[in-house]
């Protein structure tokens, strides 16, 4: 959630409050429309923690992608590039196949698995020189099984970025629906208390979205209020729907 967001959900907040404090007169009720505004709170809040949890944990499965990338470089490719080197006659003008030359780090974990794949094809056909040369019998089966994981992790961070950016969404639609719910809300405390000028300062303070610093303040001159206006506007069309100034 960011900041204009999170104004926003303050703002909820406060016409709950307002409700609470100032119940609906006559025959008017505000029922549909307080069911509706509790709902998107509701939701506000689970998408909030969504959002900040799924960040939380892309960052440790992005540190666990590098502890794992550091792993493989150490255990697998760097043993066995260096194995690969020896074999060859310092005279000789016979280089290295490319597939086992040590590659230029730091790489991400997608040209990462390329540089294992073509590590591991290249080293097969040639499994008994480096089990001489000290590799464990089982050497490439245990590349391959760190390569593996390597590919597990990634498949864990893309759930974690998968559930921010549903999150993210989650909270546009939300918060357009709040804006909904306040202007139905507007009608029925305008005609409840249309003769109380101090509720209908208070409600109109209650749904009143903070702006930013530098986008002026509704209220306070022409000039002010068109700048507080062209805000509001501007939010609109980035997604994000502020409730209306009294």
């Amino acid at each position: 959630m960011d900041k204009r967001q999170k104004q926003v959900m303050d703002s909820l907040v406060r016409v709950q409050a307002f409700l609470d404090a100032h119940p609906a007169t006559g025959t008017l009720t505000y029922t549909h429309a307080r069911e509706m505004l509790d709902g998107v709170v509701d939701r506000l809040r689970s998408y909030a923690g969504a959002q900040l949890t799924g960040r939380s944990q892309s960052r440790a499965e992005l540190r666990r992608q590098r502890d794992q990338i550091a792993l493989l470089v150490a255990q697998h490719i760097r043993p066995i590039v260096t194995i690969a080197r020896a074999q060859i006659e310092p005279t000789s003008d016979v280089g290295l196949p490319e597939g086992l030359k040590m590659p230029r780090l730091p790489l991400g974990p997608t040209k990462m698995l390329a540089v294992c794949d073509s590590m591991i094809d290249a080293a097969r056909p040639h499994q008994a020189v480096f089990e001489e040369s000290g590799m464990p019998a089982e050497f490439l089966a245990q590349f391959v099984a760190a390569r593996n994981a390597l590919v597990q992790l990634m498949g864990g961070r893309a759930t974690q970025v998968s559930t921010q950016v549903a999150a993210r969404t989650g909270l546009r639609v939300q918060l357009t629906r709040g804006r909904r719910a306040v202007d139905r809300l507007d009608a029925i405390v305008r005609a409840s208390y249309r003769r109380d000028e101090t509720v209908l300062a208070t409600w109109a303070q209650a749904k009143r979205v903070q702006l930013l610093p530098g986008t002026g303040r509704a209220g306070e001159g022409a000039g002010e209020g068109a700048n507080a206006a062209a805000a509001t506007s501007r939010i609109a069309g980035e997604g994000r729907v502020l409730p209306q100034a009294a």
